[in-house]
């Protein structure tokens, strides 16, 4: 016991100096030093110590020796780069998170985050640090439900969420648009958003920020209030008022998920689930082949309006056919039967490949291109179409177009946003 005594007092000798020679004498001593140390689920190891004392070689090496020491707890919660923080050891912090960047989130007491505490404590700098490291940092919430937006606002550190919103709004990462939106109308533990507490807190300048970003301004909390309800002072009321904000009285609640599974499925929901359904059973590698076939078809379909069999009369032509000039030379009858197989080619293969691109902000892309397409077919059939009756034909092919495109972007866009249960079935 005392051996084991008089080297934990040599190795806490070689933490305080920051000392890796020494620290190597003790390993030569007892190759199993940290292993003891590490042992112990709770306390404060030779990487707390050096960490809060900014010794960052001596830290360094600790790491590179002993990497779970970076993510052990001492007795209070705490992780090194906690302390680093708490002890205003900037440099020490950014060394942290470049030998591993996860560290920005690592939960210490209360499910705090180094990245919650650069808010709470308005350290901009290494809250931009951490968000352009890791991330996925700025989506971790403490014990209370509490995003890195809701502590900047509790704490009043105007910059630090000046520096979370501008992130979100200049993010391109994958889902950001999303990101952005779920970030910002979240909602902590008795379900108050960022804008419920600045109301509340009666700070103007965070507000102003606020109604400028795609919070939700109707949003209630668990007792029922939106913000304007919450207003401290005319001068909120006014601010909110003046954005669009509304009264809990004059905000319809949404319907409860319960309330979506009991309520009896409309037609276009019925179209919609089965759509889904159809989606969510395909493989990626059939999706990808279904794709490139539908593609080809739309092409070979396309390509027959711009050169049909047998061509088009030409401008040299006969005086007989003066009247023709551009129009499809095949009889009448056959163009009329080509056209109508034809447009229902492109009709159902410019379908499937809307049907299997994925929903959401890519599929509204993507509406407008197929649509177009789909049109530009059917108006160069009536420039070439060599009777009146597939001109009759194509115009109402050109409504029917436009009906089904309809059905399927409101579909896509209402209906699924109204009618999906859970986020696994966001993005198909």
């Amino acid at each position: 016991m005392n051996t084991r005594n008089n080297i934990d007092e040599k190795v806490m000798a070689a933490t305080l100096e920051g000392d890796v020679n020494l620290l190597y004498t003790l390993i030569q001593e007892d190759p199993y030093v940290l292993e003891y140390i590490d042992s112990i689920p709770f306390l404060d190891t030779p990487l707390h110590i050096a960490a809060s004392m900014g010794h960052i070689h001596f830290s360094t090496e600790i790491m590179r020796l002993k990497p779970s020491f970076a993510w052990k707890l001492n007795q209070q919660g705490f992780s090194p780069i906690h302390l680093a923080m708490q002890n205003n050891q900037k440099k020490m912090v950014l060394r942290f998170v470049d030998i591993n960047k996860e560290l920005a989130r690592i939960k210490g007491r209360e499910g705090i985050t180094p990245l919650h505490l650069a808010c709470k404590d308005g350290e901009i700098d290494l809250l931009a640090k951490f968000l352009s490291v890791c991330p996925n940092s700025i989506e971790d919430v403490n014990m209370r439900g509490e995003t890195a937006l809701h502590i900047a606002v509790k704490n009043k550190q105007f910059e630090a969420l000046h520096v979370l919103v501008g992130w979100l709004n200049k993010t391109h990462q994958r889902g950001s648009m999303k990101l952005e939106k779920s970030l910002l109308n979240s909602k902590d533990e008795i379900g108050n958003t960022i804008l419920h507490i600045s109301a509340q807190n009666n700070d103007s300048k965070t507000l102003r920020l606020l109604v400028k970003t795609k919070i939700n301004l109707k949003a209630k909390n668990f007792e029922n209030s939106t913000a304007l309800d919450i207003a401290a002072s005319g001068e909120i009321k006014g601010i909110l008022l003046s954005a669009g904000a509304k009264p809990s009285s004059k905000v319809k609640d949404s319907p409860t998920l319960a309330e979506k599974l009991r309520s009896k499925a409309t037609l276009m929901e019925k179209v919609l689930i089965y759509i889904l359904r159809i989606r969510k059973d395909i493989s990626e590698e059939q999706r990808n082949a279904f794709l490139i076939v539908a593609t080809l078809i739309a092409t070979a379909t396309y390509q027959s309006a711009l050169s049909p069999p047998g061509g088009v009369y030409q401008g040299d032509a006969t005086s007989s056919s003066q009247g023709k000039v551009g129009k499809s030379v095949i009889s009448e009858g056959d163009f009329f039967t080509l056209s109508i197989l034809n447009t229902l080619s492109l009709l159902l293969s410019t379908m499937t490949i809307y049907l299997l691109t994925p929903s959401g902000l890519v599929g509204g892309l993507l509406f407008t291109p197929i649509f177009w397409f789909a049109y530009c077919y059917v108006y160069n059939l009536k420039l070439i179409s060599p009777t009146s009756a597939t001109k009759t034909y194509n115009f109402v092919m050109v409504q029917v177009f436009n009906f089904l495109y309809s059905f399927m972007y409101w579909s896509f866009f209402i209906v699924y946003k109204r009618f999906k249960f859970s986020g696994e079935n966001s993005v198909v």
